[in-house]
């Protein structure tokens, strides 16, 4: 299992560069065009939920990609000062379209992590 590490600052207009990354690390272990965009989306989405619930920002995005033949996983962490609360979980656009399109979602307020799994389509 590859893994990288990317941390980027927490800006909307770094979501392109956080969107390719992943897409292209998805494209190399041969994930196909649908599964590459519910990759992209659900990081989009990720990063989105962390500006609108934690709003400081001086420092950056941590993603950590754990990539194999047949699954990628994600981690998103935002390495800002800061509280999240379940209360941000409710309702929320972004947690509902992460937990519709992953295989696998995870997360952990404590240390301000979201984590999400997505498997090849037919492979167990």
């Amino acid at each position: 299992m590859d893994k990288i590490l990317l941390k980027i600052p927490k800006k909307s207009e770094y979501m392109s560069t956080i969107r390719l990354t992943s897409s292209a690390l998805s494209n190399i272990n041969r994930f196909n065009i649908d599964e590459i965009e519910d990759i992209k989306v659900i990081v989009s989405e990720i990063c989105t939920f962390f500006i609108k619930n934690l709003n400081r920002n001086t420092e950056d995005f941590e993603i950590s990609y754990q990539v194999s033949q047949n699954k990628i996983i994600v981690t998103v962490a935002d390495l800002n000062d800061g509280e999240l609360s379940v209360e941000s979980l409710n309702d929320d656009m972004s947690i509902m379209i992460i937990e519709s399109l992953s295989d696998n979602f995870n997360y952990d307020f404590n240390n301000k992590t979201i984590t999400f799994e997505k498997t090849k389509i037919g492979v167990d």
